[in-house]
């Protein structure tokens, strides 16, 4: 399982061991999320592990109704505190999630950019996705207490947009994070190590 160390440390040249970065490539190169997922790319790895991640939800959403029992009927018996815990939930994501990743220092090699680069993004988009997820998931133990399934419904309409909107690594999402990793004036070259293809198990 991956497992992000200090940027500050050896992390980024583990993370890029064995890339070749693209360098000089940029957003017009991304062949797209569904072509990506053929390419064998760092980005188009990614893009699959989020798909698995972004039907997690939804299948849980499809049997939800066999989960919560209660004749309390859709809204349940729990009051208004299972909406209170949601919106406390989702109000931190909405505001702390687009304001990763923090900006890169300025210097050293393109090599160690690219790599400080690829850490400091998959750290933004796994605490993106446990932020949103988290509202998500939340609603499921809420709505069993509240024996009601309109609280679950309400997790899944306040986390998945959030999923949606801020984890997914989409080209205009990964320009987001780009900018914000070159808002003090460094070049992240982010786009040439998501465009790298990925090392085989033979070629670590």
């Amino acid at each position: 399982m991956y497992s992000p160390k200090d940027p500050g440390g050896d992390g980024a040249a583990d993370v890029a061991a064995g890339l070749a970065p693209v360098y000089g490539a940029g957003p017009d190169d991304d062949p797209g999320y569904v072509a990506s997922l053929r390419g064998g790319t760092v980005l188009g790895r990614l893009r699959a592990g989020m798909l698995v991640l972004l039907a997690a939800p939804v299948l849980i959403l499809a049997i939800m109704p066999l989960i919560v029992q209660g004749d309390a009927g859709l809204a349940g018996d729990g009051g208004p505190w299972p909406y209170l815990v949601l919106a406390a939930l989702a109000l931190p994501a909405a505001l702390a999630a687009p304001r990763t990743p923090r900006p890169m220092p300025p210097g050293g090699t393109r090599g160690d950019a690219a790599g400080r680069a690829l850490l400091l993004f998959r750290q933004a988009v796994l605490l993106r996705l446990a932020l949103a997820l988290g509202v998500v998931l939340a609603g499921l133990p809420l709505a069993m207490v509240g024996h009601g399934e309109l609280i679950f419904l309400a997790g899944f309409a306040a986390g998945y947009p959030l999923l949606l909107g801020l984890a997914v690594p989409t080209r205009g999402g990964v320009e987001r994070l780009r900018r914000r990793l070159e808002r003090d004036g460094a070049e992240s070259h982010l786009w040439a190590v998501l465009l790298a293809a990925e090392p085989g198990p033979d070629d670590r």
